[in-house]
């Protein structure tokens, strides 16, 4: 089991951690914090102020290991965010008899505190630490899906003939009148685009505009009428809210699920990591696969994470951050709090809905 879903998971159950560490936690301090002295795991605090440093292992069954974790956490010794602070190696217990014994005594012998977890037992926790993620906002969604649709303007392009036909119902070629064809692969995504969003209705051959459509037709941004690529002109705001209303209105279409999944990403994850590059670590590849019930590869994963946060970015739902690492930062905005809080008050809704007891009627 890879240290990053260890401590993923330890730091989901604070309450096993703190049984773990002997600890009273009452919050998580930091975690993965750049110092001049190495990388600190994660610190937590516990309701008196005192500060517990951390160093994460898995096994300790080597030479080099040991070394590393040592040299490490004694370092550490020279960080200290208020003055109640102690030092401590996490490790698991199926390390061997003779490792468990030198990091006793390296504890005993420094001043750290050793304190030691069972890898079997938080292979257990991961999972029911997914799976109750996943259903405590009620229904459980269909998985996350990837299209290759890069931004939510993109409606533009698609919606636009509707304008210069002065036509409320189109054909399939008239709706392709941007495109090449309406057999491409290009032209099937903006479609689905634009019926999951609720923009169009489809009638055999023909296309009718919703009245959300109209709405976000009569928003147009005044530079699409010169525009030379239809794609790039940016979402006005009126359009935002025409499209923050269908995604907030219950009918959960695909890409409002993958909207779904990503705020729900960010809040497992902290927002503490974006891929910003096409190579995604494996541990974490591991973890965001368990969270969406997905298998997906590397660059697959880099492509959903990416296009969906441009999709959340552009409804002013998250902020990103950008970094010189291979990750960025992600934080929900205010208006993301509050989307979020709907979508999960409309799936808890949904299945007290279905759950509804109907004894008190007999």
């Amino acid at each position: 089991m890879k240290e990053s879903i260890v401590q993923w998971t330890l730091l989901q159950n604070l309450e096993f951690l703190s049984t773990t560490l002997n600890f009273s936690i009452a919050k998580k301090k930091g975690q993965e914090i750049t110092t001049d002295f190495g990388r600190i795991d994660f610190i937590v605090e516990d309701f008196k102020k005192n500060q517990l440093v951390v160093e994460l292992e898995t096994y300790l069954d080597s030479k080099a290991k040991l070394n590393q974790c040592f040299t490490q956490v004694l370092n550490y010794k020279s960080v200290s965010f208020t003055p109640k602070t102690n030092y401590c190696i996490l490790y698991a217990k199926e390390t061997n008899e003779r490792s468990c014994g030198l990091v006793k005594e390296f504890g005993i012998t420094n001043n750290i505190i050793t304190k030691s977890y069972s890898i079997n037992t938080v292979k257990e926790l991961y999972v029911e630490t997914v799976e109750r993620l996943n259903l405590s906002f009620g229904l459980a969604l269909p998985k996350p899906a990837n299209y290759t649709i890069c931004f939510l303007r993109w409606l533009n392009k698609i919606l636009k003939p509707y304008q210069d036909f002065s036509k409320q119902i189109l054909s399939v070629r008239e709706l392709a009148h941007y495109f090449t064809s309406f057999k491409t692969t290009n032209f099937r995504c903006y479609l689905k685009l634009a019926l999951d969003f609720e923009m169009i209705q489809n009638f055999g051959n023909k296309f009718v505009l919703s009245n959300n459509g109209i709405e976000y037709i009569d928003n147009f941004n005044p530079e699409i009428d010169s525009a030379t690529n239809l794609s790039s002109i940016d979402l006005t705001n009126e359009q935002k809210k025409v499209l923050l209303r269908v995604i907030t209105n219950g009918n959960w279409t695909a890409h409002k699920v993958n909207i779904y999944w990503f705020l729900r990403f960010i809040e497992v994850t902290g927002g503490e990591w974006v891929p910003n590059y096409k190579i995604v670590d494996e541990s974490k590849l591991d973890l965001v696969n368990g969270l969406f019930n997905v298998k997906y590869k590397s660059r697959t994963m880099y492509e959903f994470l990416n296009f969906a946060c441009n999709w959340c970015m552009e409804l002013g739902l998250v902020d990103r951050i950008k970094t010189n690492s291979s990750y960025d930062k992600v934080y929900l905005t205010p208006l993301g709090v509050e989307i979020n809080n709907i979508f999960s008050l409309d799936l808890q809704i949904k299945k007290n809905r279905l759950n509804l007891n109907f004894k008190y009627l007999e």
